[in-house]
């Protein structure tokens, strides 16, 4: 389909002259009745129009910024420009990707590649992907991730965690996928034999921050943990396990609650369900990663 309609565009150019002018994009629109047609077609026009601005934290300037957080803004609400800072500009492992997609010298979408380095190997995490409504329907969101993915450096890895707007996306776009269920944080042993690596004391004083923190003991083992605000205040959220040093810096946790935690295994409960979410890795095995390198887990 894709091959007929590139040959009926190329004879339909030849056929009018003059390349695509306004006047020769009504004629051209006119040129075919099949529908599909005259919709890809728009499309085209629409994404030949699209500009993307990638760059690296170090190398932005206040309009970029203002740029980005505008459209971050208007599409996920609160995004404080403290978060921004902590998260891209005082990030422990180094620079991150910022892109904007603008559509008629508007900003119209938002994407970043998250440093956050795992096991020692240079990673990106895939954050805060975003379009505006009138952005919709118009391949940006395609167009940032290629865009995005030609700037990171050659070996690095690349990961993420995609919310429900946006999996269907990078699904076509054949990342690698691994289901994760939320399972019940009851016996230790059954979340030490999946997770083995623990959380470093310095990514915890950088990102593991508010005031829903706190830290749980089981056995001999020390665990993070996030407490759920609103009606689901009598549940909380493992982050990971943790040494003594990094458990001390937070409060230990007393209420009596369901504790929940990501799980690679699907459990007897979850037999007919589907996964309640997604982990992705770009042309890697995303099981690598572990499920506290997230950018949900640093809340405001």
């Amino acid at each position: 389909f894709f091959k007929y309609i590139h040959d009926n565009w190329n004879i339909a150019i030849a056929d009018i002259g003059d390349g695509l002018s306004p006047l020769n994009i009504k004629r051209l629109l006119l040129y075919k009745n099949n529908k599909r047609i005259l919709n890809l077609c728009y499309i085209l026009i629409i994404m030949s129009t699209i500009q993307y601005d990638c760059r690296w934290t170090s190398e932005v300037d206040d309009q970029f910024i203002k740029d980005w957080t505008y459209v971050e803004r208007s599409v996920f609400g609160k995004f404080s420009d403290d978060y921004i800072n902590r998260k891209y500009f005082e990030n422990i492992y180094g620079d991150s990707l910022l892109l904007v997609a603008y559509l008629d010298g508007k900003a119209i979408g938002a994407y970043a590649f998250w440093r956050n380095d795992v096991n020692g190997e240079k990673a990106f995490f895939s954050s805060d992907l975003c379009v505006k409504e009138e952005g919709r329907g118009k391949g940006v969101m395609t167009g940032m991730i290629n865009v995005i993915i030609s700037k990171v450096p050659a070996g690095s890895l690349i990961y993420g965690s995609p919310n429900n707007d946006s999996y269907p996306g990078v699904k076509k776009m054949k990342w690698n996928c691994t289901p994760i269920y939320i399972s019940f944080f009851v016996f230790s042993f059954f979340y030490l034999r999946e997770y083995r690596q623990k959380m470093p004391l310095d990514y915890a004083k950088w990102w593991i921050v508010g005031q829903n923190k706190y830290h749980i003991k089981r056995g001999r083992h020390y665990f993070l943990v996030a407490q759920y605000s609103g009606t689901n205040r009598f549940v909380a959220f493992l982050l990971a396990e943790v040494d003594k040093e990094t458990a001390l810096m937070y409060p230990r946790y007393r209420r009596l609650s369901l504790i929940l935690y990501r799980s690679q295994k699907r459990l007897w409960y979850k037999l007919r369900g589907k996964p309640d979410l997604y982990h992705i890795g770009w042309k890697c095995d995303p099981r690598k990663f572990p499920c506290w390198k997230v950018d949900g887990f640093g809340d405001e």
